[in-house]
Order: structure tokens, then sequence, then C-alpha cells
């Protein structure tokens, strides 16, 4: 039994020396800890470049509008020169009616330019618009990405503060019954305390041990996911501010479907589609476009005249064409009754959001007066519990309680702080959870930090 309790003493000095390099160190703050989670997270940085590939795709589009100049070069051999068929009186011999005439030449070389520029094309106008409002709705996506990752950096650091807490109030509940272990001891050497009395304390203590220990696991389990989301190694041990301080938790008046960014992206996505539709329909609009063409050409019985200059024939030609859809076959027909479709989906989509991000709101708000409520009880309650644990203690000193019951004011003193812990937490991500279903998390909410 001795070599069983020095093992427990030396695991929990264990503990209890980790939690204390806790604050041999400059901890992070949550605000300290989002500032880094938005600069250093992974998954941000990769949502990021959304936004330069938006911009690129805007360019693309624009390209269309700009002139087009291409450069061709083509160098053709005959075998066989092909023959077309004259009337004989055209050539000398009348009394046949046709005669096979070779035209062209073994070789036959051109290279030349041709600019084309766009004049009137409203279908290229609009799908240029469309381009230039996705990089606005990339914007929002990412924005969407910040709020996710700031609200999961806070319910982590919360949980993290939590379990710190429970850890230390743990360990100082472990010194507690070990002090009364000690007392116990003496008692039972001295034949006032029954050995079973004794062995049941003894259990107490190694429980607490076992429970403080798994405490520890849950914290540094909760550690790897929080240096995840700071873009940090999994083994790094980061510190964190253990004092748990309280936010602002007044929530400003306003319309929350005005503010939140997935019903912003949610009527973006729908005056996109009815870009969409504009600019398929404009498909069959006249388009009129402007062209020059600018090149030498060159026929050769042999390749060695191909440096000569009088083989070679300078053309070049002005032109507008203009082109006018007349039937495709249905396809544009089809193309905008799915995006009609489509867009119906969006709407009825977006009706659903509105009436989820009402009732989230009026779900959280509900939430966090509960957790206020919860919090003042639990406060009372501890209030409580450390009274009466000290009464018991003082009159188990005296001898005029017994060990049962002093152990059910300390079961009851340790029940009371981790229900507090629990609720004094329980409002802060309160708070958080009610500024993410506000649409507020990235403004009003890092301001309260």
């Amino acid at each position: 039994m001795k070599k069983v309790r020095r093992q427990l003493i030396i695991l929990t000095a264990g503990l209890l020396t980790t939690i204390q390099t806790f604050s041999q160190e400059t901890p992070l703050t949550i605000k300290t800890a989002i500032d880094r989670a938005l600069a250093y997270n992974s998954s941000l940085k990769a949502d990021s470049l959304n936004l330069q590939t938006a911009a690129f795709q805007a360019r693309t589009a624009k390209a269309d509008l700009l002139p087009q100049v291409n450069y061709t070069a083509k160098t053709e051999y005959n075998p066989s020169i092909p023959s077309q068929m004259l009337p004989g009186h055209v050539i000398g011999q009348p009394n046949k009616d046709y005669v096979p005439v070779q035209f062209g030449t073994n070789y036959n070389m051109s290279n030349g330019l041709e600019v084309t520029q766009s004049l009137i094309r409203k279908s290229t106008r609009l799908q240029i618009a469309i381009a230039e409002f996705n990089t606005g709705i990339a914007r929002t996506k990412h924005r969407l990405t910040k709020e996710e990752l700031v609200y999961q950096v806070a319910i982590t650091y919360y949980a993290l503060q939590t379990s710190a807490e429970m850890i230390r109030t743990t360990a100082s509940d472990y010194d507690r019954l070990q002090h009364i272990l000690n007392i116990s001891k003496a008692q039972y050497e001295q034949g006032t305390l029954k050995r079973i009395d004794y062995q049941s304390l003894e259990m107490n203590v190694g429980n607490k041990l076992a429970y403080l220990n798994q405490l520890q696991t849950q914290y540094n389990d909760q550690l790897a996911g929080f240096n995840y989301l700071l873009g940090l190694p999994p083994g790094n041990i980061t510190l964190i501010d253990e004092n748990i301080r309280k936010t602002g938790d007044s929530i400003p008046a306003g319309n929350v479907l005005t503010q939140r960014e997935d019903l912003h992206l949610s009527r973006q996505l729908i005056e996109s589609k009815e870009m969409e539709i504009r600019s398929i329909r404009a498909e069959a609009k006249p388009v009129l476009n402007s062209y020059f063409r600018f090149g030498y050409q060159a026929q050769l019985s042999s390749m060695d005249k191909a440096f000569n200059n009088d083989y070679w024939f300078r053309s070049s030609t002005i032109g507008i064409s203009t082109s006018i859809s007349l039937f495709d076959g249905f396809r544009r027909k089809s193309r905008v009754g799915t995006a009609t479709v489509q867009l119906q989906q969006l709407k009825l989509q977006l009706e659903d959001q509105q009436q989820n991000a009402l009732t989230q709101w009026q779900r959280e708000n509900e939430k966090m007066r509960n957790n206020k409520v919860q919090y003042r009880i639990t406060r009372h309650n501890l209030d409580l519990a450390e009274a009466l644990f000290t009464s018991r203690m003082a009159l188990y000193t005296e001898g005029t309680t017994t060990l049962m019951e002093l152990l059910d004011a300390e079961r009851d003193l340790s029940e009371a702080r981790d229900l507090y812990t629990q609720a004094e937490i329980n409002v802060q991500t309160g708070i958080a959870s009610v500024h993410k279903a506000r649409g507020t998390i990235l403004t009003d909410f890092l301001n309260s930090l």
C-alpha cells in the first residue's frame, strides 16, 4: 500500500508541475490566439487563394473585349498537283469539250498577322459582369471561413480554460483528501477509525488522482486541436491564459437578417444566377466584330526559290463581320430553363436560411439567459459548499463528526466547483454563439475581447 501511495504522489507531483509551468511563460490571451489563427491557419490560407482565383477569372473574361492578335505561318508540299476541267475552246482545243488542267505549284508558303476586335457582343459584357461579381462572392465565402475559424478558436480556448480550471480544483481536492488521509491514518493507528473507513478514504484519494490524470489527458487532446487551429505543430506546448475573464455580454440590437454573411452569400448567388440567365439570352443578340489581316504568300515549284522575293506577294484585308444566331436546336432555351430552376432553388434556400437564422438567434439568446441564471445559482451553491466543508473539516479535526460526513462535504464541494466552472465557461461560449448567430463575430465580438 505504501508503494502505491508513493506512486500516486509522484504522479500528482508531475501533474502539478505541468500546471505550474503554464504560468512560467507569457500565456496566449484569446485575442492573441485568434489573431495568430487568422494569420497562420493553413486552411484559411488555402481559402484565401480563392480570392486570387476569382480576380484572375475576372481578368480572363475581360480579355475577350481586348484586341486578339494571332500570327500564322504555313508551308505546304503538293506531291500531286490537282487538276481542274476547263472547256476545250478556252485553252485552244475546241475539238474537246473539257480538258484537265493543273493549277498550283508543288510548294505553297504563307505567313501573316490577324487582328480581331469585338465591337458589339452583349453576352460577353454580361459574362464579365458575372466574373467581377464572383469576386465579391469569393470575398463573402472567405469571411464565412474566417467567422468559423474565429468561433472554433474561441470555443476551443474556453474548453481549455475549463479543463485547466478543473485540473487546478481537482489538484486542490486531491491535496485536501491527502491531508484528511494523513489525519485519518493517525486515527486508524490509534484505533479510533475503522479499517474499512480508512481503506475507503484511500480509494477516494486514488480515484481523485485517476480523475486528475484523465483531465490532464483531455487537456492535452484539446491542446492538440487548438494548436492545429493556430497553425502550430500538434506537440507544441502552447500556454493559454487560464484565468477566466468575462467579456462584454451586452449584444446590440439589430436586424440579424442583414448582418449574417451566409444570408448575404445566398443573395449574391441569386443575383449571380439572374445575371447568368440574362447572359444566356444575350447570346441570341447580333455580334459585331472587326478584323484586319496582313501577310505574305508564295507559290513555288522548288524550295530553292523560297528566299527569292519575286515569288512572294503581299496581301491585306480589313473588314467587319456580323453574326446572328437564328436557331441552335433549342440549346439556349434549355440552358435558360435549367438556370431558372436553379434560381428558384436558391430563392427557396434563402427563405429557409432566413427562418433558420431567426430560430438560431432566438435559441442562442434563450440559452444565454439560462446560462446567466445557472451561473448565479452555481456561484451561490459553491459559497455554501465551501462554508459547509470548512465547518465539517473543523468538526472532524475535533473528532465531533464522522469521516463519511466529511467526505460527503468534500464531494459536494468538488461537484459545486465543477458546476460553477462549467457555468462560467458556458456564459463565455454563449456570448460567442450569440455573436455567431447574429453575424457579428468578426466585428462586435472581436472588439469586446
